[in-house]
């Protein structure tokens, strides 16, 4: 079977770390969210529902764009909308005007071609997020957050954080995440002790 390598160069984040990994294409995918930006969930908090268990809802969007995530060790989902608008054709539209005319002024009426636009949105999931945790870069590509993933953002510190999405055609777009969602994540990722052996 033919892999496909990717040397990922992480210099936004002020690291020059060589990331190298190998993923066939159909298992390199995030699933899209389960939920929308306009979704009456609770944002950035721990909830749980019954085929995710513990999870967190997180979005940040502007006039152009929304991203859209949800996090939990069943997996983590995330999907980006961008918003446009297209002239689609025109109207007339009639104004008026003071103008000068035969030694005084007049109002008269004009037409004015009004462009008609038309909104658009095209939605994507990553097919990659990395994250950047003490000083290394994780990969997640779909399915269950390994231990390792789930202790990394367990221990992020307090405050905002910035996860790179990385797309189908190679580009990538770096997104932030809310205080409050990696406040969840120590719930949600924390990782248990082991039982004990001997019992209580």
């Amino acid at each position: 079977m033919r892999h496909k390598y990717l040397d990922w160069r992480i210099s936004a984040w002020g690291m020059s770390i060589g990331l190298l990994f190998a993923l066939t294409p159909g298992a390199f995918a995030v699933t899209p969210a389960s939920v929308s930006q306009d979704a009456d969930v609770p944002w950035s908090s721990v909830v749980e529902n019954p085929f995710d268990g513990k999870l967190v809802y997180d979005k940040h969007f502007a006039d152009d764009f929304a991203f859209v995530s949800s996090w939990s060790r069943q997996g983590i989902k995330a999907t980006y909308t961008e918003y446009w608008s297209d002239v689609v054709g025109y109207r007339r539209s009639w104004k008026s005007r003071r103008v000068w005319r035969h030694d005084r002024y007049i109002d008269e009426r004009y037409s004015d071609p009004e462009p008609i636009y038309e909104k658009r949105s095209r939605s994507r999931s990553p097919k990659a997020l990395l994250f950047s945790a003490q000083g290394k870069i994780y990969t997640y590509a779909g399915g269950e957050v390994d231990p390792e993933l789930s202790a990394a953002l367990a221990s992020l510190p307090a405050g905002n954080t910035i996860i790179r999405a990385v797309w189908s055609n190679d580009q990538t777009t770096d997104l932030p995440i809310g205080a409050g969602t990696v406040e969840a994540w120590k719930t949600i990722f924390k990782v248990e002790p082991p039982p004990s052996r001997f019992g209580n």
